[in-house]
């Protein structure tokens, strides 16, 4: 799980910009728009609600309590949040709205395994509590795969991430 939080941070924890470089295509433009207007304005709701998942399972697991209220008072409010916005992002470009729809379902497997989890721990039920695992455990697996596929898609139009440009340019 600690891998997941550290992938999630280069899109993230990083400050991204994505500029275009040599790309004049109309769906370049688009995902420089789709990362920096729509997923980058509610991508703090999804770091935060992450980083108090993080704080309380793993190795930073004490109790089932400590899980339910963090569950209950930050990770599904906040996780709630950031799916409503990322609902509210529609893509034009098919290539995109596809893309989009991947990060869609990662974040909704993960909201729904959250809920599930804390289901399973108000209940005491220790398969709801496996299922939530895995299910959570696949909308991290869909939350990685929409990654890449943004950067691949990325690369096919010429946009780049600020930091890379500039790393470019100084090498110049």
């Amino acid at each position: 799980m600690r891998r997941y939080w550290r992938l999630f941070s280069w899109l993230i924890m990083g400050g991204c910009l994505f500029v275009l470089c040599c790309a004049s295509n109309k769906v370049g433009l688009e995902l420089v728009n789709y990362v920096n207007q729509g997923i980058l304005g509610i991508a703090e709701l999804e770091r935060i609600s992450l980083e108090h998942y993080a704080s309380v399972t793993g190795k930073n697991y004490t109790t089932d309590q400590r899980v339910y209220e963090a569950l209950k008072d930050q990770v599904i409010p906040v996780y709630k949040r950031f799916l409503d916005g990322l609902r509210d992002i529609s893509p034009e470009d098919q290539a995109l709205k596809k893309l989009h729809g991947i990060y869609i379902r990662g974040a909704e497997l993960l909201y729904d395994g959250f809920k599930m989890k804390m289901l399973g721990i108000e209940r005491k039920d220790k398969n709801l509590i496996i299922l939530s695992n895995e299910k959570i455990e696949k909308g991290r697996v869909e939350n990685e795969r929409w990654r890449k596929e943004l950067n691949d898609l990325c690369k096919q139009h010429g946009v780049a991430e600020e930091k890379k440009v500039k790393e470019h340019k100084k090498k110049k």
